[in-house]
């Protein structure tokens, strides 16, 4: 999964499987991270770039054993190549009963343990709730989400040799999520309500603000993916060697053709230029491409193998009704001082009454959306938004006034209500962003 996710080609695999990286080529976006399931990879302080365990491939190349195994007195270290079956490794494969990490994952692991105990292996087994030996825990929501697991599942083992493991993506990924999605949903609300008509050009000052709010917004967006990288002037590496497979390549494309799209509108209005009365010729494209841009980072978030909360069934469905509701929302907050009229005030109300209650049907049956394979790790840090330190946030802030008071604000359309209703979703909207986020990092995964 490191290798697909990457986006500048930086993770490779060598002809022997053995998993390895070029320093150059990486840019810090810790996707790799977040992809592998072995929590294998590390930011290296001084450089920036992602790093792990090669399996001294220097060494392996030249058919020598790895430093580990060279040094291990015990020999507990087993190198050896499962191709061959006069090998000792495969010998030890074929006569007992050898067990890998996290094989549900899909990725084919090639080390395997022996006569291990299922909590040497499996971190869904353990708890450092009790605290490490040899480390200090970060204090804040995630600790309490470890303790809140503890307590769920009663485990047996106690963690006691680790390390602190502080969340790989911060606010500037929340925001991020939620700067995306007002951007695409802008023109996407702006269209589906009529404000925006797909046959003809709008007239006055809608022509030019909303492209404009949208631009500005996606904008944002581009500085914040820029800042969250380790390296961040190397991020032109995504343009001039893209990995096609990584879902953050397709996505800077889909922004890129996005913002051009409306950087077009925004020309055309501003000069005065009857291009826009092409009507759908303009309108289906950048609508299309706005609802890719909201919901690509659900197909990316598919390929964290490593966040299982992320992976959930049709997250890209729930980001792009995200994205057409706080389209809708800040259109209604702005609705005065836009002037879009009582024709296009009905339709908006309606996208976001829709919208929004789509979204609540969507939170009711977020349990039903497991991931194949994943059921019990996505029940578990489920759990952690359900009943454990991010309920009362998801459930006052989330629910109530993000989704169920908007609804009933706007289902009395009193503009007062409306515009507030715009705000209320807003609001929701940036409370369920980072609690995805922040919950989806919360557990451990080694």
């Amino acid at each position: 999964p490191c290798v697909t996710s990457c986006p500048t080609g930086a993770r490779q695999t060598r002809m022997a499987g053995i998993g390895d990286g070029d320093p150059k080529a990486c840019i810090g976006c810790k996707s790799c991270m977040q992809g592998c399931p072995y929590d294998a990879l590390y930011i290296n302080p001084d450089k920036g770039t992602a790093e792990k365990c090669h399996f001294c491939a220097h060494r392996t190349e030249q058919g020598l054993a790895p430093a580990c195994a060279v040094v291990c007195p015990t020999e507990a270290i087993i190198p050896g190549d499962f191709d061959d079956p006069s090998s000792w490794v495969s010998r030890l494969k074929r006569e007992h009963e050898l067990v890998a990490r996290k094989p549900e994952a899909g990725t084919g692991p090639n080390v395997f343990y022996r006569e291990v105990g299922a909590a040497g292996i499996d971190p869904l087994k353990t708890s450092d709730a009790g605290g490490h030996l040899w480390a200090a825990r970060h204090p804040g929501l995630e600790l309490e989400a470890r303790e809140f697991d503890a307590l769920e599942k009663q485990a047996a083992a106690r963690t006691t040799y680790d390390v602190a493991h502080p969340p790989l993506w911060g606010w500037k990924i929340s925001a991020y999520l939620l700067t995306k999605a007002i951007a695409a949903g802008v023109f996407v609300a702006a269209v589906a309500s009529g404000v925006w008509p797909l046959d003809s050009a709008p007239s006055g000052r809608l022509a030019l603000c909303i492209p404009a709010l949208a631009l500005f917004f996606l904008g944002v967006t581009s500085l914040l993916l820029v800042a969250d990288l380790k390296r961040p002037e190397r991020f032109f590496l995504i343009l001039t060697h893209p990995n096609t497979k990584s879902w953050l390549v397709r996505g800077t494309y889909a922004l890129i053709a996005y913002g051009t799209l409306l950087t077009f509108g925004l020309a055309w209005s501003w000069l005065g230029i009857d291009a826009l009365s092409l009507g759908y010729v303009y309108s289906l494209p950048t609508m299309l491409a706005g609802l890719i841009s909201a919901g690509y980072t659900g197909w990316l978030f598919g390929q964290a193998k490593g966040r299982v909360l992320w992976m959930q069934q049709g997250l890209w469905l729930r980001l792009m009704l995200q994205s057409v509701a706080g389209g809708a929302g800040l259109l209604l907050l702005l609705g005065r001082w836009l002037g879009f009229g009582e024709v296009g005030a009905v339709g908006l109300n309606g996208v976001a009454l829709v919208s929004v209650g789509l979204l609540l049907f969507f939170t009711v049956f977020v349990g039903q959306l497991a991931p194949k394979g994943r059921a019990e790790e996505y029940a578990r840090t489920l759990a952690l938004i359900k009943r454990g330190p991010y309920a009362k946030e998801h459930a006052f802030i989330g629910l109530f006034l993000g989704m169920l008071l908007p609804m009933v604000l706007l289902a009395f359309a009193h503009p007062l209500g409306v515009e507030l209703a715009g705000a209320l979703i807003l609001v929701g909207l940036w409370s369920e962003k980072s609690v995805l986020v922040r919950a989806g990092q919360a557990l451990p995964i080694s």
